[in-house]
């Protein structure tokens, strides 16, 4: 099965082909706000250097987000995009999950992954999934809250607490000596398209696909607007 994986819940755009069990292919840029000019050339890049033509898609998988809300939008509608275009499957996945995946390897049984992205306004987007002995199971659904409210959200952990993300640094800080942490800083272990692909086959195989016509991002809480001032003021 090939698969095309794209990431844009963060300042990270991020592209990722899979060919059965093996990501082929894998580019990300890290800067902000450069996902609607640079995905889709992204797109096109990974899947040539992939030695993959569109038609060859069997699935398309799209991080679905918490994170940024302009991010979200562009990678959804681009990856639902390309899955009509090419009458591949589509399949959302959980941004959180996919990026807790990423320490799967290294935790142990009963230890939690908690990855967190910075929500802005002294928040986070949370998600924290228990290590079992055949991957990771959900511990506390993804939300965002105050960082100060984490450690009741947390809950009981028989092992390690590992935190992953950009919201980590000030989550250590309000967990205090409640856990024991270890704090994986973003700019080592960033987003990743091929943990979304990686998620995505796995959600296609235990679920089906989704249902492009109804399936949306997860935004957890609503957009904070400022208003213009206005000019008759």
């Amino acid at each position: 099965m090939i698969l095309l994986a794209l990431e844009t819940a963060t300042s990270t755009c991020g592209v990722a082909v899979l060919d059965d069990d093996t990501v082929v292919a894998e580019a990300h840029l890290h800067r902000p706000r450069v996902h609607a000019e640079r995905l889709t050339p992204l797109v096109e890049d990974v899947l040539d250097h992939a030695d993959a033509t569109p038609a060859a898609l069997d699935a398309v998988a799209a991080s679905m987000g918490p994170g940024s809300y302009t991010g979200l939008r562009i990678g959804v509608s681009t990856a639902k995009g390309w899955a009509l275009s090419t009458d591949a499957a589509f399949v959302g996945v959980p941004t959180l999950a996919a990026y807790a995946a990423q320490l799967r390897p290294v935790a142990a049984p009963g230890d939690v992954v908690c990855a967190l992205l910075d929500a802005r306004r002294d928040e986070v987007y949370a998600g924290a999934y228990r290590r079992t002995t055949d991957g990771l199971d959900e511990h506390a659904s993804p939300t965002a809250l105050p960082v100060d409210d984490l450690p009741g959200w947390v809950g009981t952990v028989d092992g390690r607490l590992w935190l992953v993300g950009d919201g980590a640094p000030k989550s250590r800080a309000a967990l205090g000596d409640a856990f024991t942490c270890t704090l994986i800083p973003a700019d080592e272990r960033p987003p990743s398209a091929g943990w979304v692909a990686r998620c995505g086959r796995r959600q296609l195989a235990m679920h089906g696909p989704d249902d492009m016509a109804t399936v949306e991002p997860l935004y957890v809480k609503d957009v904070h607007a400022t208003p213009a001032p206005s000019p008759f003021d």
